[in-house]
């Protein structure tokens, strides 16, 4: 809507205040749009003044610009500030899960198959849920787009591809680490997204419902 284009009304206060400052030659009524429009500023219409003008006609208006610029500076600084003790408390934190570290018990079993842990190759997340890597994957895959889980699915190929020859690349498992266990299936974001997803899938709806009867 043309009422909604700030764009457009600050065109249209240009060309009015321009007119009377050429045309009316009337500065004082230009100086009073400033009040008016909250959409100029006085470096818009300065170009717009005769050379004769003295800066008497609009000092009002340049120390009323410079103290709005002031607290826009005032507001940055802020902001800048917050921004630098935002990136000091990740740092610490960081530095804090680099340190962390958790006891593995013989009897700890995973959070999917329910089998002995130290069997097979584990994921232990900070809330403690304990996951072997490949129930971790199958876990995770129904969760993802459909390129991501063909990505996780070209890296497990390759990482197996290279066990068999010998030479694992970390950068490939690295990659594989970085999308699988970013964050714990069970409480991480991506479960809490999938928050209203139904138990069972519509495809599998009739298979269960026969099960039960």
């Amino acid at each position: 809507m043309p009422q909604d284009d700030e764009e457009l009304k600050k065109k249209l206060w240009l060309r009015i205040a321009r007119h009377v400052v050429e045309k009316q030659r009337d500065i004082k009524r230009a100086m009073e749009f400033l009040q008016e429009s909250d959409l100029l500023k006085i470096e818009d219409i300065l170009p717009f003044f005769p050379d004769f003008v003295t800066i008497d006609h609009f000092k009002d208006a340049i120390c009323t610009s410079l103290q709005e610029y002031n607290k826009h500076i005032e507001s940055l600084q802020e902001d800048m500030n917050e921004a630098t003790e935002s990136a000091k408390s990740i740092r610490t934190e960081i530095h804090n899960f680099r340190n962390k570290f958790a006891f593995i018990q013989s009897q700890d079993k995973c959070c999917v198959c329910h089998f002995a842990l130290l069997t097979r190759s584990f994921y232990v997340f900070p809330c403690m849920h304990k996951f072997h890597t490949d129930c971790l994957i199958n876990e995770l895959l129904p969760h993802l787009s459909i390129s991501k889980r063909n990505q996780v699915e070209d890296l497990q190929r390759t990482l197996t591809n290279e066990a068999t020859s010998g030479r694992i690349n970390q950068a490939t498992k690295i990659e594989l680490e970085d999308m699988v266990a970013s964050e714990c299936v069970y409480c991480g974001e991506m479960m809490i997204r999938s928050i209203d997803q139904p138990f069972v899938d519509v495809s599998d709806y009739q298979t269960e419902m026969n099960g039960w009867l």
